[in-house]
């Protein structure tokens, strides 16, 4: 069993390689899930989806979710506010 780092990684690589055929083969926008270096299960709604992966026995934290036709950025950064004990007095 490969570590939650391991398998982002890997469904990571498997979006890239399956981009090509996701944005041909589905509708733009349609979410699509990808795990072990496959598609498990697509639907038009992020809801449906998290249901179908559900009924499966996958959570979504689990899985890779995209979204067809859409365009990723290769990195991102992420801003957090740190909230120290001063602050939290006022």
């Amino acid at each position: 069993m490969s570590s939650p780092t391991q398998q982002h990684a890997e469904n990571q690589a498997a979006f890239r390689r399956l981009k090509p055929m996701i944005d041909q083969s589905y509708p733009k926008d349609r979410y699509v899930a990808i795990d072990g270096g496959r598609i498990l299960a697509d639907a038009a709604t992020f809801d449906e989806l998290t249901a179908a992966l559900k009924s499966i026995g996958k959570d979504s934290p689990d899985v890779l979710v995209v979204q067809a036709g859409v365009d990723y950025p290769e990195f991102a950064y992420i801003l957090v506010q740190s909230v120290n004990d001063d602050c939290r007095r006022s």
